[in-house]
């Protein structure tokens, strides 16, 4: 997925960018899920082309990057939550659903762990595609 936004900041390598709703988000029921705060929103993108503040710019989020993040927040809590409840099942219903339970928090606690990391590594943050208006090389 592509979207618009305008560099605001610039430090080092990395560019602060504000994004305005696209026409996807215009028609969208969870677009007040998304911008709770207002229409605009400014978010951390790698800025690998040298944009400079005050350049429109194209951003995306590249495949194995999406990956991960889903499989973070989704994948990983439930796969333990599922082994909680796998490993509580000889013993009695209650010790499976808390161990269950466990099982979820722990994975939702590993990944905020890991998010955290790969967030100071800036290994999962947008790309800056291309200027608008100039084509990257």
């Amino acid at each position: 997925m592509k979207e618009k936004g305008k560099v605001v900041e610039i430090t080092d390598f990395i560019a602060k960018v504000s994004l305005e709703p696209g026409e996807a988000c215009k028609t969208c029921p969870y677009g007040n899920f998304c911008r709770p705060a207002g229409t605009i929103r400014i978010i951390k993108v790698k800025n690998g082309i040298g944009a400079k503040v005050g350049d429109e710019v194209y951003i995306g989020i590249p495949v194995k990057s999406e990956f991960i993040a889903i499989f973070l927040l989704f994948g990983l809590p439930v796969m333990l939550g599922l082994i909680g409840l796998l490993i509580g099942t000889p013993y009695t219903e209650i010790h499976s659903v808390i161990l269950g339970l466990v099982g979820f928090a722990l994975g939702l606690i590993i990944a905020k762990i890991v998010n955290n990391i790969l967030d100071n590594r800036h290994k999962l943050l947008p790309h800056i595609i291309e200027k608008i208006g100039q084509r990257s090389h």
